[in-house]
């Protein structure tokens, strides 16, 4: 029995979509199971737990040998996910697979708060006795979902940085794919799995979306200050506001460029690509 922390985000439900996929045997664990069958439906196991309650987490995992975790960015991500890992444990779960960032922010050193918090979450399981795995995702094409608003009212996509920043981007349900594919196979302990795929810059975004959409959608780069203060401008707590002007700086100094083939050589099939996703997600920015 696999055990999900984190079933009902972006990514989990990638992850819960992929398990039903394989006919795997797994519940998730959630805060609100009424709505968390609105979102996975009612043919997914649910049980009520929350990560801010570890003794749950753990009632939760019982008779689950294995446990994806998952759990969102906050500053008590940390806390939270070492409390979740040693509840795990205390369940009998032998082997937990961690969601993690990428490679260019979780790092011992570091600017970004988050990727440290995550390195040292994972130096946690490393030691914590039961064997584990690690992903760490690319940056998701997703994230431009958050700038349909834009595209819908300006035609642009504005970030700061450079329209030809190299960038390692894959599609969220790639991790999803991948991490199924951990969970019910073997041969995946002690392994540290950074998603990358194929290079594309923020300038091959718009092109593949214009193509998309038949209109032209434009590139701006602003500079880091206009980004800090319109996250500030819609109430997004100081943490965040930190956490993504930091993880701005680090993609946009061409820090996020790795490449692997770990998507197709673990799934089992091809990264999906910049176009498809351009092409599957075309209604989200039109106006």
């Amino acid at each position: 029995m696999i055990g999900v922390v984190g079933g009902t985000g972006n990514t989990g439900r990638t992850v819960v979509a992929a398990l039903q996929a394989k006919g795997a045997d797994f519940r998730c664990l959630v805060r609100d199971p009424a709505a968390a069958a609105e979102k996975l439906g009612s043919d997914v196991e649910l049980v009520q737990a929350d990560v801010a309650d570890a003794a749950t987490i753990e009632a939760g995992l019982a008779g689950c040998d294995k446990l994806f975790l998952l759990t969102g960015h906050s500053p008590v991500m940390e806390a939270q996910q070492i409390d979740a890992i040693e509840a795990a444990k205390r369940a009998g779960v032998s082997h937990v697979v961690k969601l993690s960032g990428g490679d260019a922010i979780v790092q011992e050193v570091t600017d970004a708060k988050i990727g440290h918090a995550h390195w040292k979450v994972e130096e946690m399981l490393k030691t914590s006795g039961v064997e584990w795995t690690i992903l760490r995702p690319a940056f998701f094409m997703q994230n431009f979902l958050n700038m349909a608003d834009m595209v819908k009212g300006m035609g642009k996509v504005m970030m700061p940085m450079a329209a030809d920043t190299p960038i390692s981007m894959i599609d969220v349900r790639d991790t999803g794919d991948v991490a199924a594919a951990v969970l019910t196979g073997d041969g995946h302990n002690g392994k540290t799995y950074f998603l990358g795929s194929a290079v594309s810059t923020p300038s091959d975004f718009t092109a593949a979306l214009s193509s998309e959409l038949g209109s032209d959608v434009a590139f701006v780069e602003v500079p880091m200050e206009g980004a800090v203060g319109a996250m500030k401008e819609r109430g997004m707590p100081d943490w965040l506001v930190d956490h993504q002007s930091t993880l701005m700086g680090i993609v946009g100094a061409g820090k996020a460029a790795g490449t692997t083939d770990y998507i197709e050589q673990i799934a089992g099939h091809p990264a999906r690509t910049l176009a498809g996703f351009a092409k599957d997600n075309a209604g989200a920015f039109k106006a």
